[in-house]
């Protein structure tokens, strides 16, 4: 064993060294690689990276620079999980007349079979370009007669008038990366400060001046500065539940164009302050334009004089009701509007920006304080504050001070109470654009979005049939609004999913109201637990989790359950005729900073009531954190799903 180990990784070493030799080794694919088993440092991989190599560097046009990407991957699969590497997506920025073209594209599977190794070459015909959302495209396609023991590779080019976005380098994937290098040539027109995000250095580093022949660009005379950054035998990140987008933990290297110099010396920063790029932002026409049209075209198109006699709280709640009864999102994230307010008007849908700041406008008009607080979705990731870039940004929402208490809201959302907003917002912190401040608005709430289940259990020898009413609050509401609303059928077949079985009309929606908590009920049937004599129930039938979301031994980037949650579940089970209780579960009570959990069963003449209830107490918890609420998850699939069982009298 120990010598097998030795070769693989003589053959892992082989396979990294010969990676780097040379840049463009796009079809130089050996029998190393076909014979690479698995990886030693995780053996479990589906597949691995055996070589990531990209460049980034500036080629002159006419009378400026566009950067040009380059990227050449080498993949190898092995076994039938890891196929879905061999689906590939190439994203390029395309906004306005600003646009990135994928160019030189080629990709082949290798495969060695009966002694030979054979090449299959993608059809460009099978590529297809997809949307991801305003700004970004991406090229899609699946790699040829790819089979676990296959070698995927493909290389492309990036073209790009927007030397703003030079591009980011990820080291790190879902699965484990042998070898990854990032060469990047910088010209002296553009600097960029950069990041290195969840490690402390580069295996390799070198920067040094490109000693080939000199450029020349409107008279400057420059070299080119050649820096490179390496990173080798990466674990793949494991990513599990309970975190916004991986983007943010993943080992990453992030640049940003910080300052412009001209070839007369002058120079422009582009690394900005949090202060500027607030006052930036309110003298966009697309934003602090559009929200004072907004604004004025409020005072001629709605009768205000209707809110005159309104409390705040009545103006509010009517203003955000009519933008929601009106107007339509067409499901664009954006923080910039994409028309003007007449023609929003006219039209009765729009991107985020579009509704929220007109929604805005409205609430001023009417005299309720209300300011935009742009952030940045989940999906989007983290804000980096130490660094003002409005790219970072994606999304508008609202915020409103009525009678003394702070409110954020999202028009776009109309399943949402007047005083909410949707998941995806709830990333961290939003900065209000509110002139010459900066204050930074918290998302996550602290309330918690609560559901209560309440259960009638009857049980015989024959049979076992319950009763089951369910009520869900803030959050956990919106969530069942928007995918339920009040379509029975989608309820229904969610909650056979999960394991019931429902007779015909036997669930109802009680109330799906965005004011109130979404509530529903129904009855099940289902066939007794008997085992040597004894019936055995649990007490909470299919309400309990019964797998643990934390599956990692440690974890280095926190749980963000998005906003606290707390659980509480009641049962009455009816004892069967003829029988008598046997066995309850221990009463137990766990109570701390960061959960509480409580859960007793009291025997009361011929029925067994039991209450149990859970409350994680944050929306985010810090990495540290991980080993205990991995065992309170245990304990909640312990305790939650522990058996009553009945004996014959």
């Amino acid at each position: 064993m120990r010598k097998l180990l030795l070769v693989l990784l003589i053959i892992c070493s082989k396979i990294t060294v010969d990676a780097q030799d040379d840049f463009k080794q796009y079809g130089k694919v050996g029998l190393e690689a076909i014979d690479y088993k698995f990886c030693p440092f995780d053996k479990a991989a589906e597949a691995v990276v055996l070589s990531d190599l990209g460049e980034s560097y500036f080629v002159q046009t006419s009378n400026s620079f566009e950067v040009v990407y380059e990227r050449i991957t080498r993949i190898k699969i092995f076994n039938e999980a890891g196929i879905k590497w061999a689906t590939v997506e190439i994203p390029f920025y395309r906004e306005g007349t600003v646009y990135e073209k994928v160019e030189n594209l080629e990709a082949c599977t290798y495969n060695f079979q009966d002694g030979v190794l054979t090449k299959s070459n993608l059809d460009l015909a099978n590529c297809h370009v997809e949307k991801i959302n305003e700004s970004w495209n991406q090229t899609k396609f699946a790699m040829p007669n790819v089979k676990p023991g296959s070698v995927i590779e493909y290389k492309y080019k990036i073209r790009s008038d927007y030397v703003f976005n030079l591009r980011d380098w990820e080291f790190q994937w879902k699965i484990p990366v042998l070898s990854s290098k990032y060469i990047v040539k910088m010209i002296p027109f553009y600097q960029y400060s950069w990041l290195l995000q969840k490690a402390s250095k580069f295996d390799s580093q070198t920067s040094n001046v490109d000693q080939g022949l000199e450029q020349n660009f409107g008279g400057a005379k420059y070299h080119d500065v050649i820096s490179e950054y390496e990173m080798k035998n990466l674990p793949a990140f494991k990513d599990e539940e309970f975190i916004a987008t991986s983007d943010d933990y993943i080992i990453k290297l992030d640049f940003q164009l910080s300052k412009v110099i001209q070839i007369t010396g002058t120079s422009t920063n582009i690394m900005t302050t949090w202060p500027e790029l607030v006052n930036e932002f309110l003298k966009n026409e697309s934003f602090g334009g559009y929200l004072k049209k907004s604004r004025e075209i409020a005072t001629k198109q709605f009768d205000l004089s209707e809110f005159a006699k309104k409390t705040p709280q009545e103006k509010f709640d009517s203003i955000m009701t009519l933008v929601k009864n009106n107007f339509s999102w067409n499901k664009t994230n954006s923080k910039f509007a994409s028309k003007s307010p007449k023609n929003f008007l006219k039209d009765k849908y729009g991107n985020a920006a579009d509704i929220n700041l007109f929604t805005i406008g409205l609430l001023n008009a009417v005299g309720i304080e209300a300011v935009p607080v742009i952030v940045s979705t989940r999906k989007n990731g983290r804000i980096k504050y130490d660094y003002p870039f409005s790219r970072f940004f994606n999304y508008v929402i609202i915020f409103a001070t009525i009678d003394g208490k702070n409110i954020l809201a999202d028009a776009t959302e109309p399943q949402a109470a007047n005083d909410q907003i949707s998941i995806k917002c709830m990333n961290d912190k939003g900065l209000m654009i509110k002139k010459d401040q900066v204050n930074w608005i918290m998302l996550q709430p602290l309330l918690a979005s609560k559901k209560v289940s309440k259960l009638v259990i009857d049980v015989s020898d024959l049979s076992q049939s319950a009763g089951i009413e369910t009520s869900e609050t803030n959050q956990d509401a919106l969530n069942s609004r928007n995918e339920f609303a009040s379509d029975l059928n989608a309820l229904k077949k969610s909650l056979t999913d999960k394991g019931y079985n429902l007779p015909d009309s036997s669930l109802s929606i009680i109330s799906s109201l965005p004011k109130t908590p979404y509530q529903f009920k129904y009855k099940t049937v289902d066939t007794p637990e008997i085992i040597n004599g004894k019936i055995y129930v649990s007490p909470f039938l299919h309400e309990i989790i019964k797998d643990n979301p934390m599956k990692q031994p440690t974890r280095t980037y926190p749980i963000d359950m998005t906003y606290p949650t707390k659980r509480t579940y009641y049962s009455v089970i009816n004892s069967p005729k003829g029988y008598k209780v046997d066995f309850v579960p221990e009463k137990i009570r766990i109570d701390n900073d960061l959960f509480e959990m409580d859960y007793n069963a009291i025997v009361d003449d011929n029925k067994v009531v039991v209450s149990f209830s859970y409350y994680f107490k944050l929306p985010v918890y810090n990495a540290v954190d991980y080993g205990k609420i991995k065992y309170y998850f245990n304990e909640i699939i312990k305790k939650g799903n522990e058996k009553i069982s009945f004996v014959k009298n």
